[in-house]
């Protein structure tokens, strides 16, 4: 079977839909009353902090708040701490624990938030559950939170959260201002989605991912990997947080690789971008722009592995929150 008609056969599929967006605004997003734990104070993991915003990117525009709206977030240590060493004036190394010094020099990521632009992909998708719904990822719960409040006709939400902190800074102060109802209704499960959906008899009508950190394609190949576990255990609908737009940037980017006449032979890639890299290696000459574009969103929607058979971090990416992380990504993914 080739590229296409793999591609024919997954848009065709009734379960997932490659073209349904999540990436849309919608004012209710802001309206709806959500409840989220405590800050609490920063330590070598995951921790919660709340802060006034005046105004947010909401889907690259901007939206400015008539009064300042409280933005929650789960905070984690910034990746470059990996890369670098901090030392004081006599040259002595500062341990990694002090807290005031290496996160003033690489601030904590933002790793779960409460902006307006995730309430809305999350909206997006919580208008479609129905009957026993999974979920891969506890997050700040917005989803099951949204889910409720949109009164859908659910009989069970089961969350899947690999993160044990995350479920113990989550789970009670959300729980606790459910209904018996709603209570009796979720089973909040520590582990991958990936075992449980390898291991599970159940099937489900809903299922919804969001165990990746943003948007950035490097995940492609493994949310697709996803999408084919959860396949034979649905009986309705597969939503994938940020899908579509993630094979935007990859289509983007590839585009763009080519038109700056990348070398992208001295990098490392996603199994997604090395298979575009391969075929555009094998071309006698510079295929048209059209070309380009058909072929790099097949395989952004075709290409299947999962995280465990390739290393994210060592793979080129143009994502980053800053030129130093920009310049360390490049870094890690050019080949030695």
């Amino acid at each position: 079977m080739d590229i296409k008609e793999v591609t024919k056969n997954m848009s065709q599929n009734s379960k997932f839909d490659p073209s349904w967006r999540d990436d849309v605004f919608d004012p209710m997003a802001i309206e709806i009353p959500l409840v989220f734990p405590e800050d609490t104070q920063p330590n070598g993991e995951i921790w919660i902090k709340s802060k006034p915003c005046f105004r947010e990117v909401v889907f690259k525009e901007e939206y400015k708040h008539e009064k300042p709206r409280w933005q929650t977030s789960i905070l984690k240590k910034s990746e470059m701490m990996k890369h670098y060493t901090a030392k004081d004036i006599q040259g002595n190394v500062i341990p990694m624990d002090d807290n005031s010094i290496y996160d003033m020099v690489f601030p904590p990521k933002a790793w779960m938030s409460d902006t307006i632009q995730e309430r809305c992909m999350m909206l997006a998708a919580a208008k479609q559950a129905q009957g026993k719904v999974l979920v891969g990822g506890l997050g700040l719960a917005i989803y099951p939170q949204l889910v409720f409040h949109l009164q859908c006709p659910i009989d069970s939400i089961t969350i899947v959260e690999s993160n044990a902190k995350v479920i113990e800074l989550v789970r009670e102060p959300w729980l606790k201002t459910l209904s018996f109802k709603h209570k009796q209704q979720v089973t909040i499960i520590e582990g991958t989605i990936e075992d449980y959906l390898q291991t599970t008899e159940e099937s489900f009508d809903t299922i919804y991912f969001d165990t990746w950190e943003d948007a950035d394609p490097r995940f492609l190949p493994h949310v697709n990997y996803l999408i084919q576990l959860a396949l034979p255990k649905c009986t309705g609908q597969i939503q994938c947080w940020g899908y579509a737009l993630m094979v935007d940037i990859l289509v983007e980017s590839a585009l763009t690789y080519v038109k700056k006449d990348f070398p992208f032979a001295d990098y490392q890639w996603d199994p997604g971008m090395e298979k575009f890299s391969q075929w555009l290696q094998a071309q006698d000459t510079t295929p048209s722009e059209e070309t380009l574009k058909t072929i790099a969103r097949e395989i952004a929607l075709t290409t299947v592995k999962s995280l465990q058979e390739y290393d994210r971090e060592h793979c080129f990416t143009p994502f980053a929150v800053s030129h130093q992380e920009a310049h360390v990504n490049m870094a890690l993914s050019r080949k030695r």
